[in-house]
């Protein structure tokens, strides 16, 4: 191919660019405001006199509103639409099963993490379930650096220049003691609303120190609607020794997304599961004596037929006679009641043998019958969950996981979290927890899946906090740990379910970007002739890519060989990648290069557009990058062709 005939139109990713960080969740606010109303734009910036106008009597122009404010509150929104510049690194040495699990555990801030999950989880996540610091005045608060979050982890982590001296606990006596913990919470809730499903829901564990404050934050992220229960959980079987008054209970905040149609419950709400039945339900299920002998429908429980009747709620037509078939007696409801149900629909089941009448057929009133084969397999929710395991038995599950005693004040038990994984999502569903600890609702997960009640993934985020003890240098190290150990647990029950993960690292992003703000120019365009960080190798940069792009990080990720250069594929065949080292691909190698992407694209047939990324320091001269780029171009699916 001829220099002259060839035109490129590839894209060199630039500062700024989608590729360079994290979804930019103000943007995509705009983009949505401005589809509404386009008319509230003024030379691209908003007109809120213009929209207060479009908005008419909904729009509130008080001074006074109903919620909850605090210092720092402009701050936690600003830093939650603030996109990450990060990256998440692969770890296959830390991962069990890589090249086949769906499952994924992330090492660092959640924040962060948060933010790059944006572009292949936005409305993926089926159920959160979090049990963040409880703001004691003990626990590791998230200390968030306004202007550099990423910087701010590194260094409070050992990873770059060392500061960490605010790695420190939020201290009672501490002016900012409420705030400092509404700071770490208020983002990170605003960021995981965005990852869930239309009818997702989230769970979230508190004790009663910030309960209030919790639930006035979360009715101002998900909106008051869309608030379902707080759960009580007993967390432990008695009252702590220490106290005049003590408390024996944890709060589970539970919210949906978005309301039903039509509705005033949550999507999720309506399509929660039921409980288990347990065997304390069972046993009030009986073969009951009767005249006739036992009733062949079989076990049944006993309802009353009769209402309340005093306080305004008697109505008349609830009382009339009902004749006793077994002695001809027509009887009446009891004083101060009245039937539950209408003349009709009494005779109705009076005529299908649906009425207990006593051993003897002499009972005055008689009582329903609701028959153990009608009921429902498993049983609704209640308010405070009953015979669920104490904090005591989750910190002996990890003492004999472990072999020594818990680093952990409060874990959560894994049935515990087995019951809320099963009330709030269904197999094939993403699971997530971004406040990880020691991994039990990963746990959780892979137990559900192995004992056949779905296939769940989970996403767990944990931050590398130092535990002070030599075994493990950092709690995401146990919450590795404990996924192996209950993945051996898993795949001892099951052979078929996926107990392994792969593993993750927060880190800078692997192409050093132009820094504006240094005066050593000449120096700097040296060290971006391979803009590649130097201790990146190309499966980091490949998984950048792949986040940038949207895709999954459980994609399967292929390579192949052409003219001697490794390409990948991943997302079925919507990105490719070629990232060799420096000056490898000349005019002799590059049309085998491409003519192989082709093929190979051809091969996987993607339902939607290819992206095909190259490292521009890879090339040994234009020539070679004009005559790859032209014939991807000139397919007849043209590729879009960028590079780094």
């Amino acid at each position: 191919m001829k220099q002259g005939t060839i035109r490129v139109t590839m894209h060199t990713v630039e500062p700024g660019d989608p590729e360079t960080h994290s979804k930019d969740l103000v943007a995509e606010n705009l983009e949505q405001l401005r589809k509404i109303f386009p008319s509230a734009f003024t030379e691209g910036k908003v007109d809120f006199e213009a929209l207060r106008e479009l908005l008419g009597d909904a729009a509130d122009d008080g001074d006074e509103k109903f919620g909850l404010t605090w210092f720092g509150k402009r701050n936690a929104r600003r830093i939650a639409l603030k996109p990450s510049t990060a990256t998440l690194m692969p770890r296959p040495d830390e991962s069990l099963s890589w090249d086949s699990t769906q499952n994924v555990m992330i090492e660092g801030d959640n924040l962060e993490v948060l933010k790059l999950l944006q572009k292949s989880y936005a409305n993926q996540v089926k159920l959160i379930v979090i049990d963040p610091p409880y703001n004691t005045g003990k626990d590791f608060i998230y200390p968030d650096s306004f202007q550099d979050s990423v910087q701010n982890y590194l260094e409070l982590t050992g990873q770059t220049g060392v500061d960490g001296t605010r790695l420190s606990s939020n201290s009672e006596t501490s002016g900012r003691y409420h705030s400092a913990w509404l700071d770490m919470m208020y983002p990170r809730l605003f960021l995981a609303r965005q990852l869930l499903s239309e009818d997702g829901a989230i769970f979230i564990f508190i004790d009663s120190t910030e309960v209030a404050n919790l639930r006035l934050i979360c009715d101002e992220i998900f909106g008051g609607d869309c608030f379902v229960i707080d759960l009580i959980w007993r967390k432990r079987d008695g009252a702590p020794n220490d106290r005049t008054v003590g408390s024996v209970h944890d709060h589970i905040l539970v919210y949906g997304k978005t309301l039903a149609p039509n509705s005033t419950r949550t999507l999720a709400e309506e399509r929660f599961n039921l409980m288990p039945r347990t065997a304390k339900a069972d046993a009030q299920y009986q073969v009951f004596r009767e005249p006739g002998g036992p009733d062949p429908r079989g076990a049944f429980r006993k309802i009353d037929t009769t209402a309340n009747a005093k306080g305004g709620r008697d109505v008349a037509s609830l009382h009339y006679g009902l004749t006793n078939p077994h002695t001809g007696e027509v009887v009446y409801p009891r004083e101060g009641t009245c039937w539950r149900h209408s003349q009709e629909e009494m005779e109705r089941l009076q005529a299908d043998g649906r009425l207990y009448w006593g051993v003897n057929g002499t009972a005055t009133t008689p009582m329903r019958k609701l028959y153990r084969s009608e009921a429902k397999d498993g049983m609704t929710t209640p308010s405070i969950l009953p015979d669920m395991p104490f904090n005591q038995h989750a910190a002996r599950e990890l003492e004999v996981l472990f072999g020594r005693k818990s680093i952990f004040d409060t874990p959560k038990p894994v049935d515990l979290l087995r019951l809320l994984i099963r009330i709030g999502s269904n197999p094939g569903d993403i699971v997530m927890d971004f406040f990880a600890g020691s991994g039990s609702t990963g746990e959780a997960v892979l137990k559900s899946n192995s004992e056949g009640t779905g296939d769940r993934r989970f996403i767990l985020a944990q931050l590398p906090e130092p535990t002070g003890f030599g075994d493990f240098a950092t709690i995401a190290e146990i919450t590795r740990a404990r996924l192996r150990s209950s993945s051996q647990a898993a795949a001892s029950t099951s052979s078929t379910a996926d107990t392994g993960f792969r593993s993750f690292s927060l880190g800078a992003g692997n192409i050093v970007r132009w820094d504006t703000s240094r005066q050593d120019f000449e120096q700097q365009a040296f060290e971006q002739i391979d803009n590649i960080r130097e201790d990146r190798a190309e499966w980091d940069v490949l998984f950048e890519l792949l986040l940038s792009q949207g895709l999954d990080l459980a994609s399967s990720v292929e390579s192949r060989v052409f003219a001697g250069i490794q390409v990948f594929a991943t997302g079925g065949g919507l990105l490719f990648a070629c990232l060799p080292p420096s000056d490898s691909i000349s005019t002799g190698n590059s049309e085998e290069i491409a003519k192989g992407i082709i093929s190979w694209r051809d091969e996987l047939q993607p339902e939607a557009d290819v992206t095909v990324f190259l490292k521009d320091a890879a090339f040994g001269d234009d020539i070679a990058k004009a005559n790859l780029v032209a014939i991807l171009e000139q397919h007849d699916s043209p590729f879009v062709v960028k590079s780094l």
